[in-house]
């Protein structure tokens, strides 16, 4: 009797939960709020903490405006296992493959922030304009901080050329409000088909989600594993170091692209659970088996203490610390296309 009215209530509170929360109850969500696969990681810091990292610790100064940028080759793939990829900026890149083109967390605006009078300003201009860019197909949204679900860019490439937007669950509301209604949202391990050619499938990555001081981790955040034109290929988004690396190469294979994040990662003690530095992203890049990686998310706004140039220099490093070679993990310029197939970098 003890044993049935113990299950009673239990299977009373697990529904009254589901009724209050907006998606299905899960390992990584309560009803209210998201986690990441390891709790004691990621989740980002006290507002204490950032106090603390900005009263105490000392960023490098960057240069100002610096223009490197090069110029695009949006010509495309030139046979059908092979694909193009420009970097944009930030965490921005342009994907073409046989069958679509797909752009990952576009930002063109000149802060990262919700005001346009303070919050990160970019150094480097976008290697492209969204008017020089060749038509998008789907545009894969990480997470809803600014520098990454910059909605001024989706409502201007929504306007140039009704993409299908793609973002993690509690998402797609953020768009809805700005006329944005050709949305999916997933949860980690969803996958969905583009055109019967391309599937697209959110994975877990360390991070977390906030677009104010009370939203916390209300939101998903993961990344992308882009199946298409016989080509497997990884957007990190942000993330730190843990096991899912390995789980994505346990679940799909091998990557012959991965896009890994580089950048923002000093001070250690408060970026560590959020960000990889040069070497986790190396670690990353062997855990993934990855035919070739590329850094992202570097170069254009400072939102964190190393230089400019930091991430460059340290990834170089790295590599020959894991006996990696530079043509297996490239860090491009604004602008700077790069060629790939199935197996790896193409000249």
């Amino acid at each position: 009797m003890m044993l049935f009215k113990n299950s009673y209530l239990f299977l009373l509170m697990a529904l009254t939960a589901c009724a209050g929360a907006e998606y299905p109850i899960s390992d990584h969500y309560d009803g209210k709020r998201f986690y990441n696969q390891d709790r004691n990681a990621g989740g980002g810091k006290s507002f204490l903490d950032l106090l603390k990292w900005k009263i105490l610790e000392t960023a490098k100064p960057w240069n100002r405006s610096v223009e490197d940028n090069m110029k695009p080759d949006f010509s495309g793939p030139r046979k059908s296992d092979h694909g193009a990829i420009t970097f944009i900026n930030h965490a921005t890149k342009f994907i073409q493959l046989q069958h679509i083109n797909i752009i990952t967390d576009p930002i063109f605006s000149e802060r990262a922030s919700p005001f346009s009078w303070i919050g990160p300003l970019r150094y480097r201009q976008a290697g492209a304009d969204i008017s020089e860019l060749p038509k998008t197909n789907v545009v894969v949204i990480s997470h809803n901080h600014y520098d990454h679900l910059d909605l001024p860019t989706l409502v201007k490439l929504h306007k140039r050329d009704e993409p299908l937007f793609v973002v993690p669950l509690g998402n797609k509301k953020l768009l809805v409000k700005e006329g944005l209604t050709n949305v999916i949202e997933l949860d980690w391990w969803q996958s969905f088909s583009v055109g019967g050619s391309t599937k697209i499938t959110l994975v877990p990555m360390q991070h977390w989600s906030a677009r104010s001081l009370f939203d916390r981790s209300e939101t998903l955040w993961g990344g992308y594993v882009i199946e298409s034109s016989g080509l497997k290929i990884l957007f990190c988004g942000d993330t730190g170091y843990n096991d899912h690396f390995k789980q994505i190469e346990k679940k799909f294979g091998s990557m012959h692209l991965s896009i890994i994040p580089i950048g923002a990662y000093e001070p250690r003690w408060f970026m560590k659970g959020s960000h990889l530095n040069p070497e986790d992203a190396v670690q990353a890049h062997v855990d993934l088996k990855s035919k070739l990686s590329i850094g992202t998310h570097y170069g254009t706004f400072q939102l964190s203490n190393e230089g400019m140039d930091d991430p460059i220099n340290d990834l170089k490093n790295s590599l020959e610390k894991f006996n990696v070679s530079s043509n297996h993990f490239l860090a491009p310029k604004n602008g700077q296309t790069i060629f790939f197939s199935s197996q790896g970098f193409t000249e």
